[in-house]
């Protein structure tokens, strides 16, 4: 596994239009990733699995640049992107790529950590008429997926996550009573793919940062998760879960 940084350069034309178009931001990003071992798009629409690939964007609190972080199971070749896409004359490196395998190899059960998430909370609706039959796992498939706009069903979205995937939230509050947990709606993602059909499809997805505290539950599903990500939008730079050490606690 391995992390990687860029901080984008704002005044790139292409950056400008990747930052506006998420298709068009995943697109970039897969260029570090070698396509001799990609599947056809027809066979695997989702190259990004196959590498492992998990990204975030996030402006720096502190210099206001723009930085993108992508996790991937395979050694990236940064040295693709187009010239001029990274910002050039930064003092830190750029850009900058770390194995991070062993870090999650020793992790321990119980073990706490701060993370930050940003995640697209949603739900599917079963199709078809209202019914007292049971639900098919087809139907649940099939059903469409909706945005959770309310502050208190996103927070219920991620205690149901938390809970699949090997953590339990510590002292979760609301936005309104801030503790270690953070809420924060975000700017939606928006961008636009072509189908099957070679029409275009617009691309819509609710975005909400979570920043707080965790406490390992499972060590085998916590590291599973951190491999995969949590939740839907992850070709589109959501689910990167990121975490440090509570050097509060």
């Amino acid at each position: 596994m391995y992390l990687s940084r860029l901080i984008l350069n704002p005044r790139n034309r292409l950056v400008q239009s990747d930052l506006a178009n998420c298709q068009g931001l995943h697109r970039t990003i897969l260029r570090a990733f070698p396509e001799k071992d990609c599947v056809t798009e027809s066979n695997n629409p989702d190259a990004r699995a196959q590498f492992g690939v998990l990204y975030r964007v996030e402006t720096d609190n502190h210099t206001g640049k723009v930085v993108v972080l992508v996790q991937s199971q395979m050694l990236p070749n940064w040295q693709v992107l187009p010239d001029g896409y990274l910002l050039e004359n930064t003092t830190l490196t750029n850009p900058s790529c770390k194995p991070i395998a062993n870090l999650y190899q020793q992790l321990k059960l119980g073990t706490k950590l701060v993370f930050r998430l940003r995640a697209n909370p949603t739900r599917k609706l079963t199709p078809g008429k209202i019914t007292l039959e049971p639900i098919t796992d087809a139907q649940k498939r099939n059903g469409k997926r909706v945005e959770l706009y309310k502050e208190p069903d996103q927070i219920d979205w991620l205690k149901r996550k938390a809970t699949q995937s090997g953590f339990r939230l510590l002292s979760l509050k609301l936005a309104s009573d801030l503790d270690n947990l953070q809420v924060q709606p975000v700017a939606k993602e928006m961008g636009w793919r072509k189908t099957s059909d070679n029409s275009t499809k617009q691309l819509t997805f609710g975005a909400v940062l979570f920043q707080g505290e965790l406490e390992i539950t499972s060590l085998e599903l916590f590291q599973q998760t951190l491999v995969n990500g949590i939740g839907s939008g992850k070709s589109y730079g959501f689910g990167l879960l990121s975490i440090a050490a509570n050097t509060v606690s």
